[in-house]
């Protein structure tokens, strides 16, 4: 700190946070203000000058915005009404080149600075805090507030609440997902999504799936998982019972929902990287009728395979073109009558069961048709269980 003996001009000319910002990484248990003002009441020792001559009446660096600590809160806290929350963070967007003078304010005394927008958010985050009785979350908080210190405004984003569940999909010709332009069936996101946003007042949804069932399956049974996300919610604490009653009142015998609890994007990430096992009911038209017992018999040779699968021609310009090898966990036959047979297959994750059945022009080996040694024709598949890893 010597160093000002031979600079005044910083003493006489920044305010007291300015200046002991500084010297931000000096000394423990002292905020800026504090090391502002030492360093002024010795360099007024030294030089045995009157305190208040060596006060500076505006701020070269901050143009003494630090007295307007009070007014960013409650500029703040005005907009933080609007939302339900416990905890909080508090950012500041200041003027480039008053960053740009401050570095070199500081590499000029060894570079033991902070930030201005350090020093500026935590402070305001303080008063925030004590004004609200609400605490300041540096990690994870559910209010991220935004500064613009030049125009004395504030911007608030809301982290993201996340619900996890399980649905059913009763009727076929309806996406998981919304279409990217606007047609068809209303998906089972937006039956979902649209009365969830509503709920937690939010800007948007997006629901994650363990997977996805073509748009002309069913999916039944225990349900698919899935994790819908709400952007930007002003609600946060709601009951979840109520959104899943609603759901399944305005979408009865279409989609159902069950089990919904708060998650978080860990989980996403855990949803979509989890490998499940799936059952199908497959339901096939044969073009020529056979023995029960030879039916049987060949089916059941596809049980416990591996078989190959190239990527089939239906998606083959969305995915890489190579060969999966997937195993047939269990094969049943459920029900005959005459060339149309009911079958049950348990397969491994991401398994092509439309491919598995028909073949896809030999893309699939061996598949239903193979074994058959005749054509098939697909009347209905479904999902009937979906198994989670820890459930196998």
């Amino acid at each position: 700190m010597k160093y000002f003996m031979e600079y005044p001009e910083e003493i006489e000319e920044l305010c007291d946070s300015c200046l002991g910002r500084i010297y931000a990484m000096k000394g423990h248990g002292l905020t800026n203000m504090d090391r502002g003002r030492a360093i002024r009441v010795i360099y007024a020792m030294e030089k045995n000058m009157n305190y208040e001559e060596v006060k500076a009446e505006k701020c070269s660096l901050c143009n003494n915005i630090f007295n307007d600590i009070e007014k960013f809160a409650d500029i703040a806290i005005e907009e933080m009404k609007n939302y339900e929350f416990k905890t909080f963070l508090i950012g500041v967007r200041i003027d480039q080149s008053l960053l740009e003078k401050e570095k070199i304010l500081h590499e000029k005394y060894g570079n033991f600075g902070e930030s201005i927008k350090n020093e500026l958010s935590r402070e305001i985050g303080k008063l925030i805090s004590i004004k609200i009785k609400r605490d300041v979350d540096l990690k994870k908080p559910d209010l991220t507030v935004i500064i613009d210190i030049d125009y004395y405004s504030a911007e608030i984003k809301s982290r993201s609440v996340f619900i996890k569940g399980r649905y059913r999909k009763y009727v076929r010709n309806i996406p998981q997902t919304r279409w990217m332009h606007d047609k068809g069936e209303k998906s089972v996101e937006e039956r979902i999504g649209e009365i969830a946003i509503n709920q937690f007042k939010g800007d948007n949804f997006y629901l994650h799936g363990a997977g996805r069932e073509d748009v002309d399956v069913l999916m039944l049974g225990n349900g698919r998982p899935f994790i819908l996300e709400i952007t930007n919610p002003r609600l946060r604490y709601l009951d979840l019972k109520s959104i899943e009653n609603e759901v399944n009142e305005k979408n009865k015998n279409i989609i159902e929902i069950e089990n919904l609890e708060y998650s978080n994007s860990k989980e996403v990430e855990k949803l979509k990287s989890k490998e499940f096992i799936k059952t199908y009911d497959l339901e096939i038209e044969m073009e020529r009728e056979i023995s029960y017992d030879e039916l049987y018999s060949k089916l059941k040779s596809l049980e416990n395979m591996i078989i190959d699968q190239r990527t089939p021609l239906r998606v083959i310009k969305s995915r890489s073109d190579k060969i999966r090898k997937k195993k047939i966990r269990k094969i049943e036959i459920k029900n005959i009558e005459g060339r149309v047979v009911e079958i049950e297959i348990e397969t491994d994750p991401g398994t092509y069961i439309k491919e598995f059945a028909h073949g896809d022009n030999g893309r699939t080996t061996p598949s239903i048709s193979s074994v058959l040694d005749q054509k098939i024709k697909i009347i209905k598949l479904d999902v009937v269980k979906i198994l989670e890893p820890e459930e196998r």
